[in-house]
């Protein structure tokens, strides 16, 4: 890491070293599928099934950031939702796959770094993060 912050770039790297663990980390955090960890659960986060329920989300397309095991990306898709869905945890995506495969929908699994994605302006209708 640059100790010293010149541009955007530097500060998007710096962020980038100090917010996430290694990817190495999070691999082997998804191989140890029987923790009892919340988000390993397959069912979607509570206020994500409110939130439907509710009218206060509608079917459109939606951005991921950090899916993780795919639930609450694999339930935006079971509700008519166009998904993409990113993780830096390849472990994570083919958890996510397996599931996705399990429930009969598609999401589009994207190994990436959330800070090196690419989005233009208003092409998601709806943002999260696990």
């Amino acid at each position: 890491m640059k100790e010293t912050i010149y541009d955007y770039e530097d500060l998007m790297e710096m962020l980038d070293s100090l917010l996430r663990e290694p990817t190495q980390f999070w691999d082997h955090f998804y191989t140890e599928r029987d923790r009892d960890v919340p988000f390993f659960v397959n069912s979607p986060d509570e206020n994500l099934v409110c939130y439907f329920e509710n009218n206060l989300f509608k079917p459109g397309k939606v951005l991921e950031l950090g899916c993780g095991p795919g639930r609450n990306a694999i339930y935006f898709a079971e509700k008519g939702c166009t998904v993409d869905a990113v993780d830096l945890s390849q472990e994570s995506l083919k958890w996510a796959e397996e599931r996705a495969n399990e429930m009969n929908v598609h999401v589009n699994f994207i190994n990436e770094n959330i800070f090196a994605l690419d989005i233009e302006e208003g092409t998601y209708d709806i943002l999260t993060e696990e």
